[in-house]
């Protein structure tokens, strides 16, 4: 049988996202930390609303990078899960329709 689905290239595809996406996501985390100390100062010398909007942002973009960096490791899960499955779809086929290979 003549093989339509590439697995190697969707798990390398998955591995390939988890290891060059999820760092980027992940080294944010410094330069937030760094703006969530700046927070602290905005409420004694900017209006209370821009200081609150201030930490709301920070704050929510922390949570944004946290998020997804954690969604592309599931990425990769389901793309290697998604590869398995076809691989063991193409095995049956083949020993159904007594094809080697």
């Amino acid at each position: 049988m003549t093989r339509v689905f590439d697995s190697e290239f969707l798990r390398q595809l998955g591995a390939d996202i988890e290891a060059n996406v999820v760092p980027i996501l992940e080294s944010t985390d410094q330069y937030l930390q760094v703006m969530s100390e700046i927070d602290r100062g905005l409420y004694t010398t900017v209006t209370l609303p821009l200081a609150a909007a201030y930490s709301i942002a920070t704050s929510t973009v922390a949570e944004s990078m946290a998020g997804a960096a954690e969604c592309f490791r599931e990425v990769n899960a389901a793309l290697d899960a998604c590869a398995q499955d076809m691989d063991d779809t193409d095995e049956a086929c083949a020993t159904a329709f007594g094809a080697n290979g």
